[in-house]
């Protein structure tokens, strides 16, 4: 008997397994009107899954075309000419007619982008079939500096389609280990986002039992299961277990599922050293993110994975693409080979686990290993007194910077013996316990550390926290703790020069606020002129944006200053904000909109482009950041949106349709402007499938809109769409907040008559408040609920149709009547006569 599964460099077709993925291709190169993109992790199927769609899905009127990009070019042209070449030479019977026509466009040294265009439209005006060309490690491409003006142009060849109709039978397979939204470096450029993701996950249990029946591996449903209980249908692990287990049985040998643990153990979990494990746990080994999260999937706390992490996880070949599930381990194999305590043993081996090593991060600002550190030290139970007393106290001062005040509190209530341990631990404790809302404790504490009046960080500490937290109605003494404070900084020895001038800047911005709010607009200047002779060249920025705006006369040279000290000292944000003043991504945007200008917008131009490079390491596009600039509410916030649209067309249409939805907000007391935005936002709405609280708050004001301008169809139109999108939700926070569309639903058909519709709405909503725990919606607050309850209520009562009473008929008192009493018995008399047993209920009349 031969060997089938042999090591093979691609799977054979007598061996392949269809998937979700094979079919998704399949879709994309049938409608040639999008890209596909294949992202997956290595050694995953990806070079297969491209091979089988070339051996399957090419015929003579469709070509296919594979280009491995991992070897790079010096030149963008040499790389376009590669991927000509690519279609010319495995065809040249066919192409051979136009070889010389190519050769003569070389020669005539068009841009490289140009000579790469007009050569695919040569070869699609003579092979009249589709051409799909396969790029595949387009990842190894980022390292060449020309990666942007490839996949542009790649961009270009489907927006060109109107003019050079040609290119509709031209469509490209993309495929590689890095997100789409990555490939293109420069912001300033359109994000590469036209195409459609292909993950490749593993077998189904029904595509597993395919491969072993096409394995022609005789072996038991249950010994099948017991691989596929490992592997979970990892393809590459599933091949490899099965070609062991063939050679078993070759040899004429009985397998068991004891050999097969014990073959599996050896082969993957014993020296870790063969494909795929060794890769993933090289990339695991050199992240530390990467293993925190691991951590957490050990320990089935995976609710606080972001999508980013969980996208590089999948990446890694950890885990599936199904990332709003549970996250888990991919399969046992992975699990067992990404175990916790290996995990924890590159984690120790890394650190230094001392107790200085730990104050040295804790004094780095690195206070989530610090905690990790000093956390990993108590539990070897191996430290003195004195050591016990330090990672306590640090232990707390790294919770408080990480505004875990109730941990932080936990640490400060060790009973410490070193004098200083124990005022400043007092006095952090009283700051937690004001943020937690303790107040009075608080306060109490902050007051114990202040009657000693001796200038060191405990006595610092709690002048200022006192003294921004004191209420309203005691603004001069907050005033005076902060100028004790600020005296307290020159009699200081014990510490460092530029937190002696953080402290004494941020005193001086403290008070320059009590005399702002005060209206004490010079008083406030003077303080704030003052700070900047302390202030550190971040926080100065924010200092100086201060005293423009209260400056009578502008001086417009701050914003120039402001831009350049940015740009030439390289600022980027302060990781944990200390003081109000410091260098964070809301004063970024502060700044934007300060120097944003329509007719000239050089310095907001390059403090955009250097917050992209330098800021954010090109992990947000231009158009995501002008847009979270306009977030600021300022009176430019219109006009930067505006500016936003000038590049209507490059923007994401999730960018695009929330640029419009805030254009509507601002525009909410122009109807018409209102409704003209809402439109536009409209559109965008009805091509996604995602609904928002923001989605139900714009369609309801568009609701009111027509309401109050008597357009009642409009807005019923309105109602339909948005509850349309809600009956399709699960999201019981988002039904909650629908009651104002139910509300909106009601009140107009009352005000058609439309009772019916309008009790239905109205009972609808009421029972969305009844049923909720809430007492406010995002945009209702608990009062306004109760309002929208009374009004529901009394459409209900006003809509419900009762038979009218009839009044009691008045007899004559000699008319004659005919009465049944109780036990049957009929009369007939005037009622005069009958009064008094009638009135007493004795009987009853039943004609008269």
């Amino acid at each position: 008997m031969d060997k089938v599964l042999k090591k093979y460099t691609t799977i054979p077709q007598h061996l392949y397994v269809n998937r979700e993925a094979d079919e998704q291709l399949k879709t994309i190169v049938d409608e040639m009107q999008r890209p596909g993109y294949v992202l997956v992790a290595r050694q995953m199927g990806k070079t297969n899954l491209l091979f089988n769609a070339k051996r399957t899905l090419e015929h003579e009127g469709r070509l296919f075309v594979y280009v491995d990009l991992s070897n790079t070019f010096n030149l963008e042209r040499d790389c376009y000419r590669n991927i000509v070449d690519s279609i010319i030479e495995p065809n040249e019977s066919l192409f051979e007619n136009i070889i010389e026509d190519l050769s003569n466009l070389r020669d005539k040294e068009f841009p490289p982008h140009k000579e790469y265009s007009k050569s695919l439209r040569i070869i699609l005006n003579h092979f009249t079939g589709n051409i799909v060309i396969i790029l595949d490690e387009i990842d190894a491409l980022r390292s060449a500096n020309y990666s942007d003006n490839i996949f542009a142009q790649i961009r270009s060849n489907y927006f060109s389609r109107t003019n050079f109709p040609v290119f509709e039978r031209l469509t490209y397979i993309l495929s590689g280990v890095i997100e789409p939204n990555e490939l293109i470096k420069d912001r300033n450029k359109s994000p590469f986002n036209i195409g459609d993701k292909i993950y490749l996950d593993d077998f189904s249990l029904t595509e597993h039992n395919s491969f072993i029946k096409k394995s022609k591996l005789h072996i038991s449903d249950d010994l099948s299961n017991h691989i596929y209980n490992w592997s979970n249908g990892n393809p590459r692990l599933t091949f490899d277990i099965c070609s062991e287990i063939e050679s078993f049985l070759l040899k004429s040998k009985k397998i068991t599922k004891e050999n097969i643990d014990l073959l599996i153990n050896d082969k993957y979990l014993t020296s870790f050293d063969v494909a795929p494990i060794d890769h993933i746990r090289e990339l695991v080994r050199s992240n530390k993110e990467i293993r925190n999260s691991l951590i957490s999937i050990h320990r089935k706390q995976t609710t606080s994975l972001s999508d980013e992490i969980k996208r590089k996880l999948y990446l890694y070949g950890i885990v599936n693409s199904k990332f709003n599930e549970t996250t888990c381990f991919k399969n046992k194999i992975i699990e067992n080979s990404l175990s916790e305590e290996w995990i924890q043993s590159i984690d120790q081996k890394n650190k230094n686990l001392t107790v200085p090593y730990g104050l040295a991060l804790a004094d780095n600002e690195e206070y989530e290993d610090a905690i990790d550190t000093f956390e990993e030290i108590l539990s070897q139970e191996l430290h003195t007194d004195d050591e016990l007393e330090s990672i306590n106290y640090f232990l707390g001062f790294s919770y408080y910077n990480l505004r875990v005040f109730d941990k932080a509190i936990d640490r400060f209530s060790y009973p410490y013996k070193e004098k200083t341990y124990i005022r400043n631990a007092l006095s952090l404790s009283g700051s937690c316990n004001i943020a937690l809302g303790k107040i009075k404790k608080g306060f109490d504490e902050l007051e114990k550390v202040i009657k000693d009046q001796i200038s060191d960080f405990a006595y610092h500490n709690a002048l200022m926290n006192l003294a921004i937290n004191l209420p309203n109605n005691q603004k001069e003494r907050s005033i005076s703790l902060l100028s004790d404070l600020y005296d307290s900084t020159f009699n200081c020895k014990d510490s460092k020069k530029n937190e002696l001038n953080d402290l004494r800047t941020a005193a001086l911005y403290y008070q320059a606020e009590i005399h702002f709010h005060e209206n004490e607009i010079l008083d406030s200047l003077d303080k704030l002129s003052k700070a900047l002779e302390f202030a550190s060249q971040p926080d100065s920025l924010y200092l100086k944006l201060s005293i423009y705006n209260l400056s009578t006369e502008k001086d417009e040279n701050i914003k120039e200053d402001i831009v350049n000290t940015i740009i030439s000292n390289k600022l980027i944000f302060n990781e944990i904000q200390k003081y109000p003043v410091n260098f964070i991504e809301e004063h970024l945007f502060k700044y934007l909109n300060l120097v944003f200008d329509p007719k000239n917008n050089t310095l907001f131009d390059r403090l955009i482009n250097y917050a992209l490079d330098n800021v954010y390491k090109n992990k947000t596009s231009k158009y995501s950041l002008i847009f979270s600039c306009s977030s600021q509410y300022s009176h430019k916030r219109e006009s930067i949106l505006l500016h936003l649209l000038k590049n209507e067309s490059e923007l994401s249409t999730d960018l695009l349709k929330r640029t419009y939805q805030d254009l509507a907000l601002i525009n909410s007391n122009n109807s018409k402007t209102f409704l003209a935005y809402f439109k536009k936002y409209q559109n965008i709405f009805d091509d996604l499938n995602t609904t928002t609280s923001n989605d139900i708050y714009l369609f309801a004001m568009a609701i009111k809109s027509c309401s109050d301008s008597k357009k009642t169809s409009d807005g019923l139109e309105l109602c339909k769409i948005i509850e349309e999108r809600l009956q399709t939700t699960d999201d019981q926070d988002l039904k909650f907040e629908s009651l104002i569309i139910y509300y909106w639903y009601s009140s107009l058909h009352f005000n058609l008559n439309h009772n019916e519709q309008a009790i239905h709405y109205a009972e609808i909503t009421l029972r969305l408040i009844k049923d909720s725990k809430k007492k406010n919606t995002s945009m209702i607050d608990e009062k306004g609920l109760m309002s929208i309850a009374d009004q529901m209520n009394q459409i209900i009562k006003s809509s419900t149709i009762r038979k009218p009473v009839k009044a009691p008929k008045k007899y004559g008192r000699n008319q004659m009547v005919k009465v049944k009493y109780l036990d049957n018995t009929i009369i007939e008399n005037k009622y005069k006569r009958l009064e008094a047993d009638i009135k007493a209920n004795k009987c009853k009349i039943i004609s008269d």
